[in-house]
């Protein structure tokens, strides 16, 4: 009987021990006939207990570090987002938006991070770099750095996102030297072209090829010469009238018989008077014609815009003269 049970007991083991066994067996199969004839073989199940040999393709942490879920790297590069674009640094910000918005990070933190990277994308400005030759063409062999760090070693036409904010530019042609460009990007700059133009090597100096030329100085403004003009004969008109009166006045003012004081004539005191007269609204006209030559001088020199008037008017004790000038 004890025979018997025996015997019965050795073909229900076995038959669980292939029950166990057969998905496993089925499984290597699948995977070799779905590798091909020329895959290598699939490594043995390690024995139970054995520790198990670690997935090729996992990260490898730094020494000393533990790992981080993917939980942790998602909230950090969302948290990242925000403090980025909040120190302006909109490139930063739009790179951890882009790593946050991932599958494998949760549904609301990957809704939030789209939702940031588009808002991004909108308003971190881009711009196109070009450099051009004085003598006509482009140029693409061009070196461009801003901030002292190199952003492209050639001009391609392609939009650069950067910061906002003021930046410096260098742009570097290994013949034609180096050219400095100080631009301020602003938020919602989109495309926004950064131009220099080259000057040729082999132009001349003095040529037009050869750079910009220096500014000219703007001639004097016909106006100055007129009103200068003016204030001169102005000056000139006063100086005779002034001293013709006072000739006239001490002589009659002298002992007889050439002087008449105080018994003199109406008649003849009366041109004395309007010398002297004459002489206060000549000085007044010189003077005035005077400062008017001035102020068009210095508003043609000046920046544009300006405006200058001058004016004269007669009063019962000679003339009023006004100059306005506007800068």
């Amino acid at each position: 009987m004890e025979a018997l049970r025996m015997h019965c007991r050795r073909p229900t083991a076995a038959l669980l021990i292939a029950a166990g066994l057969l998905p496993s067996s089925l499984a290597l199969t699948k995977s070799a006939a779905a590798a091909g004839p020329n895959a290598p073989a699939a490594a043995p199940a390690p024995a139970a207990g054995a520790p198990a040999a670690p997935a090729a393709d996992a990260a490898k942490p730094a020494e000393g570090e533990a790992p981080k879920s993917a939980a942790e790297t998602c909230s950090a590069a969302y948290e990242r987002t925000q403090t980025e674009k909040l120190a302006g640094h909109y490139v930063a910000a739009s790179a951890a938006a882009l790593e946050c918005s991932q599958l494998q990070c949760n549904s609301a933190i990957v809704q939030e991070c789209v939702r940031f990277y588009s808002a991004l994308e909108s308003e971190t400005p881009t711009v196109v770099f070009s450099a051009r030759k004085a003598e006509g063409g482009e140029l693409t062999d061009v070196r461009v750095e801003m901030d002292g760090k190199k952003v492209a070693d050639s001009i391609t036409g392609r939009p650069f996102s950067l910061d906002p904010g003021p930046h410096n530019f260098v742009f570097v042609h290994a013949k034609r030297g180096l050219l400095r460009l100080n631009e301020t990007a602003r938020v919602g700059d989109k495309a926004r072209v950064l131009e220099v133009t080259f000057a040729d090597p082999n132009a001349k100096p003095g040529s037009k090829d050869a750079g910009a030329a220096p500014e000219k100085k703007p001639a004097v403004p016909v106006a100055t010469w007129v009103l200068g003009g003016i204030g001169l004969a102005g000056l000139g008109a006063f100086t005779y009238f002034r001293l013709s009166g006072v000739s006239d006045y001490n002589r009659m003012n002298s002992d007889p018989p050439t002087g008449c004081t105080p018994n003199c004539n109406p008649d003849d005191v009366d041109p004395v008077r309007k010398k002297f007269t004459y002489s206060y609204v000549s000085l007044g006209i010189g003077a005035a014609a005077l400062v008017g030559a001035g102020a068009f001088f210095i508003a043609n020199r000046s920046s544009s815009g300006n405006t200058v008037q001058a004016g004269i008017a007669p009063n019962p004790g000679g003339a009023t003269a006004a100059v306005k000038a506007t800068f």
